[in-house]
């Protein structure tokens, strides 16, 4: 997994001082970036595992997030799908920062 390539992507969907918020994608990359945030939270869930990140309440809820929203179709509305791709952004930033709260993972944030 590129990380730097996860975190240009969420740079670009969720906004940042050189990235405004798009108000849409157009379906084959909205489809890219939900597939590459969807390789993300797998890793992120298996390491978690992996290192029993789940005894901790607030990981074990993102965890399962992470799970739900892997299994998500991308919506066909561009709407819908912007929204999918934030929860799915947003959930992967959640987690890494949680896995390095723990001491499970260390420096992706700094991607």
């Amino acid at each position: 997994m590129d990380w730097k390539q996860v975190y240009t992507s969420l740079d670009s969907l969720l906004g940042d001082d050189d990235h405004p918020q798009p108000t849409h994608f157009d379906h084959d990359a909205a489809e890219e970036l939900a597939q590459r945030f969807r390789g993300a939270l797998m890793q992120l869930v298996h390491r978690g595992l992996r290192d029993d990140a789940d005894r901790d309440p607030e990981a074990a809820r993102l965890i399962a997030l992470a799970r739900e929203l892997r299994d998500e179709e991308l919506p066909g509305g561009a709407q819908q799908a912007l929204g999918l791709l934030r929860r799915l952004g947003a959930v992967t930033v959640e987690l890494v920062d949680r896995l390095e709260s723990m001491g499970i993972i260390e420096g992706m944030s700094k991607c």
